[in-house]
């Protein structure tokens, strides 16, 4: 009866790691946003979408502009094949950020980029994941208004 136990126990580990090689495989996407001016924006998420497998990577946005992307775990890059493309900076108002600004201590954030980038339906950003390593340059553009330390500009 033990043995019984223990055989259907391997194979029921066999038949679960089977299953696991099944997942979508995923290739390394790596890169870079910098705007027109050749500045870089400082923070943000990145995200792309592969329509066809209906699966999306994701990513932060280092200081330097430089980013990667993860699908299942970190680091693994994004599945093979056609994907669009948003760009995020979390401003919760451009009122609220430009008021706080006054206020506090004053930071580097850089510029901020154009919200066409925020919603995929706007977003002209699109890629070609292939086999192997992916390096993907963009060039972004800027928010129309915005001070020359990258804070939105008051309305009159």
């Amino acid at each position: 009866m033990c043995r019984f136990f223990a055989i259907s126990l391997a194979l029921l580990a066999v038949l679960l790691t089977a299953g696991c090689g099944s997942q979508v495989q995923t290739h390394p996407v790596a890169g870079q946003f910098k705007f027109e001016d050749g500045s870089v924006p400082k923070f943000g998420e990145v995200e792309f979408y592969n329509q066809e497998k209906k699966i999306n990577a994701r990513g932060k946005i280092n200081p330097d502009g430089t980013f990667s992307v993860s699908t299942f775990k970190e680091g693994d890059g994004a599945v093979l094949g056609k994907h669009k493309i948003v760009v995020m900076q979390n401003l919760t108002s451009p009122l609220l950020a430009r008021a706080r600004a006054d206020v506090e201590i004053q930071h580097d954030h850089g510029r901020l980029m154009s919200t066409i980038y925020f919603d995929y339906r706007t977003s002209d950003l699109e890629c070609e994941i292939v086999e192997g390593e992916n390096r993907i340059e963009r060039v972004l553009k800027l928010m129309p208004k915005q001070t020359a330390d990258g804070m939105p500009e008051k309305e009159d």
